[in-house]
């Protein structure tokens, strides 16, 4: 429902100019002192980058990517960017802009084709049994026969950004070895112990120890220590 107008409206002070000229020269000050802001952090990114490689710590790596930012207002100043137009307001815009585009720009430096600091992956580490010429983890077995002995093997899918390396993956088994895995699929390794499993009671269950290590084709490794368990 509309409001009724009244005598005491005409008490009002409001200012109906508008300048439009002046307004439009404001958001063109905003518009390029955000454009320098984008500019400036890709550049930045590079030296993050650097700084990561040295100290391999983000959060001195990120800290001086930031140290960017007092560069903004000297290249105001030679773009002739009328900073007073840009208000406070305009400067956190900035600052946030130049941030998520240092961070973007930074992680994609910090990946392939540009380089690579991540380190394989182990994971999926299974144990498996040969039951009756075929090899299934002990959940798929309904009936494990009793001082049967059946052959066991490591199962483990590694994976990484770039590539393994695939004569690296290696196992240590009760700790013995290590041990050279075989790569029988995409991104799965196996190694058939020579062990056998040979259960001594109706039910019960057996635990194996079992380390893993892994490089990538850049020199980036990791390990995985678990232990794996039959149950029957």
């Amino acid at each position: 429902m509309a409001k009724r107008w009244s005598e005491e409206d005409d008490d009002l002070d409001i200012d109906l100019e508008f300048d439009r000229v002046e307004y439009m020269k404001k958001e063109i000050e905003k518009g390029k002192s955000t454009l320098v802001a984008v500019g400036l952090a890709p550049i930045f990114a590079f030296v993050t980058m650097y700084v990561f490689t040295l100290t391999e710590a983000w959060q001195i790596s990120l800290a001086v990517g930031m140290l960017g930012l007092i560069f903004l207002k000297p290249i105001y100043d030679i773009l002739n960017i009328d900073i007073d137009k840009i208000g406070k307001k305009g400067w956190l815009k900035n600052g946030g802009v130049y941030f998520l585009t240092l961070l973007a720009v930074w992680v994609i430096l910090m990946n392939p084709p540009f380089a690579d600091y991540a380190d394989p992956q182990i994971e999926n580490v299974e144990i498996e049994i040969n039951h009756e010429g075929v090899w299934k983890s002990p959940d798929q077995i309904e009936n494990i026969t009793e001082n049967a002995p059946y052959e066991i093997k490591v199962v483990a899918e590694v994976t990484d950004n770039v590539e393994v390396d695939e004569e690296s993956v290696t196992i240590e088994f009760e700790g013995e070895g290590p041990y050279n895995m075989n790569k029988t699929d995409n991104h799965q390794f196996e190694y058939e112990t020579g062990e056998t499993f040979e259960p001594d009671e109706p039910e019960g269950k057996e635990t194996y120890e079992v380390y893993i290590t892994a490089e990538d084709v850049n020199g980036n490794s990791n390990s995985l220590d678990t232990e794996l368990i039959i149950e029957w």
